[in-house]
């Protein structure tokens, strides 16, 4: 019963590993498409790594959110607003700065942008709250931030060059967990040795029942 239980979570994490790799390739395949302009109020989740370009020019205010990048070491994200030409404004995921960097004047002069649909999941109830006054803040929180800029709670992960030299450019690419396959080695190799285990066991058994029998039988 234990070993077929096991088979039958290391094929389930099998099944996982199937459906974790296609959904990788659907999103890449969704990421590396042709960017084209979509109406902001056709944007919601769904729209989650959607290429899309738009037309319009950045604003002054900027957010430094905390970030660590190899092999750059830690950092910022530099969210900017960005207002398009219809007079709507998003924010602009611009990329990465090195913290002796936090305090450079960013060059943006950039009048097209190209990038993905992003909404973060990265707050929780453990994350802090932003530091105001110093430009730290924790995590990509849209609502927050939105506000803090007075833009749509709406982001783009930047594709296109900026032509500052201190960004780096974090262009958009999948980023699940996929420890699928660990997972099913680890029940395969359980069921293994529980049924090894079970033989051994048995065959133990069976030679105290036999030498049982031979005292008896003597």
């Amino acid at each position: 019963m234990g070993v077929s239980i096991l088979c039958m979570l290391g094929t389930w994490q099998i099944n996982r590993l199937k459906w974790k790799n296609n959904l990788i390739h659907e999103v890449s395949k969704s990421i590396a498409m042709e960017p084209q302009v979509i109406n902001l109020s056709n944007i919601d989740i769904n729209s989650q790594y959607l290429p899309v370009t738009y037309e319009g020019k950045f604003l002054e205010n900027e957010i430094h959110v905390l970030f660590s990048l190899k092999p750059y070491g830690p950092g910022f994200k530099v969210i900017r607003p960005f207002k398009l030409n219809s007079g709507e404004i998003i924010m602009v995921d611009l990329g990465f700065i090195k913290e002796s960097k936090k305090n450079s004047q960013i060059k943006t002069e950039e009048n097209k942008i190209s990038g993905n649909i992003f909404f973060p999941n990265e707050t929780d109830s453990f994350t802090p709250e932003p530091n105001l006054s110093k430009n730290i803040w924790f995590s990509r929180d849209l609502k927050k931030m939105s506000s803090y800029l007075n833009t749509k709670p709406i982001m783009v992960i930047l594709s296109s060059k900026v032509n500052d030299e201190n960004i780096v450019i974090t262009r958009l690419s999948p980023n699940f967990v996929n420890n699928h396959l660990q997972y099913s080695v680890t029940w395969f190799s359980m069921a293994i040795a529980w049924l090894f285990m079970s033989i051994y066991l048995i065959i133990r058994l069976v030679n105290n029942h036999k030498k049982v029998n031979l005292k008896n039988v003597i």
